[in-house]
């Protein structure tokens, strides 16, 4: 895909250039002023654009899958719509969806927010600081020694950039880059494994995928990164950006599995057992691991903001249960259904939601027999002629 020129086409068919997108003042909630829209550059290194792997991070139960087929609805949907100027992504965790179609110019930008204070701040520094990054790992011994040193580490404060160098060394040393709680170092305590704790750290090529991040940085691509939940960056969007409200921003959710999320996540949400050193307090634990999405009340107050409150665009992505669209309490509705309040005031719209099928080889399980190919659930108040269906994207059963 080409770079995208600096015009544009807004969703009512006006041409803009988008070197006069206004910024406003950040709210007084948002403790860091939010980067202005810039025009986005060429890359300083197209080939970062091709790498067969992007991110540096490894995510439990990775979609990566999913990014072509994200990138043909965003194209489908562009072509009524226009490009996207902004893609943003409420649950980056390893941005593999983000980086893939920045890097494409599939989207002129992309927003990344995390709940999880280690994931925020390593995607700030990986954008923003990425030579020191760099050589920070560099340095970093890949020991066992190493890794209880960073499973007991504190920061002395919100904005110590060693937090980007706990959360890369945490990923790539521990089972499944579990950050928190049981899951112990690859090849364990003993080191007797076939695999040892330092085989997923290739230092140069996360040098490389460090530097890809910190190009599509410098070339406006990664507009901010942001330490917020879903709630508060979905608001804060409309608020900080709101010449691209409606249309021409498209939220991407992944929230944590519907089905699986027992299993898999109570490993990194738990904040003590396995190998932590006793239960932290509570001041201490991720904002992350105090959600409640084992309960399922946190995918039903997603859901209801989705159904009623949301005022862009948006596509989440979950793994199949047929209670997702059976529940109306989640998305079994056909029809946004704001009140007349949200509507009025807040722009909230009343987009059909759409549902598709599609393949997808995932992990989300710790053994080998349980990895395969699964059906994984797209819903989306994209435009239903925009949404492909055929033989990728799938009518769910009648």
């Amino acid at each position: 895909m080409t770079v995208p020129t600096n015009t544009t086409e807004t969703a009512w068919g006006a041409q803009q250039d988008t070197q006069h997108l206004k910024a406003l003042d950040a709210p007084e909630y948002a403790s860091v002023h939010p980067r202005r829209l810039a025009v986005p550059q060429p890359l300083a290194d197209e080939s970062g654009a091709i790498m067969r792997y992007q991110s540096p991070l490894r995510y439990p139960g990775a979609k990566s899958g999913l990014v072509n087929v994200i990138a043909d609805l965003i194209t489908s949907a562009g072509r009524r719509l226009g490009a996207p100027e902004l893609f943003v992504e409420p649950f980056a965790g390893g941005a593999s969806t983000a980086l893939r179609l920045a890097g494409a110019g599939a989207v002129r930008r992309v927003l990344l927010a995390d709940a999880d204070p280690l994931v925020a701040t390593f995607w700030k520094v990986a954008a923003a600081d990425t030579d020191w990054l760099i050589d920070r790992m560099m340095d970093e011994p890949v020991t066992l020694d190493r890794w209880d040193h960073w499973r007991d580490w504190q920061p002395s404060g919100s904005d110590d950039r060693e937090l980007a160098v706990k959360c890369l060394f945490l990923n790539r040393t521990t089972f499944s880059g579990i950050l928190h709680g049981r899951a112990g170092p690859i090849g364990g305590r003993k080191q007797e494994s076939a695999y040892k704790i330092d085989c997923r750290f290739n230092k140069e090529g996360l040098a490389a995928r460090l530097r890809f991040v910190g190009d599509l940085y410098a070339a406006n691509r990664i507009v901010d990164v942001w330490h917020r939940d879903w709630l508060a960056t979905l608001d804060h969007v409309a608020e900080w950006y709101p010449q691209l409200i409606p249309n021409r921003v498209i939220a991407y959710l992944d929230p944590p599995y519907w089905s699986k999320s027992e299993k898999l996540y109570r490993r990194s949400f738990d904040p003590a057992g396995g190998y932590a050193k006793g239960r932290r307090p509570l001041e201490t634990i991720s904002p992350l691991e105090r959600h409640d999405w084992l309960e399922g009340l946190a995918h039903h107050r997603l859901a209801d903001y989705l159904r009623h409150h949301a005022q862009v665009r948006w596509i989440l992505s979950y793994d199949d249960h047929p209670d997702l669209t059976a529940d109306e309490g989640l998305y079994a509705a056909k029809r946004m259904s704001p009140s007349g309040d949200d509507a009025d005031r807040q722009g909230a719209r009343r987009w059909r939601i759409t549902k598709r099928l599609v393949d997808l080889r995932y992990s989300a399980s710790a053994t080998k027999e349980h990895r395969g190919t699964s059906q994984e659930l797209l819903i989306t108040t994209l435009p239903p002629s925009c949404v492909p269906l055929n033989d990728r994207f799938r009518p769910l059963p009648s």
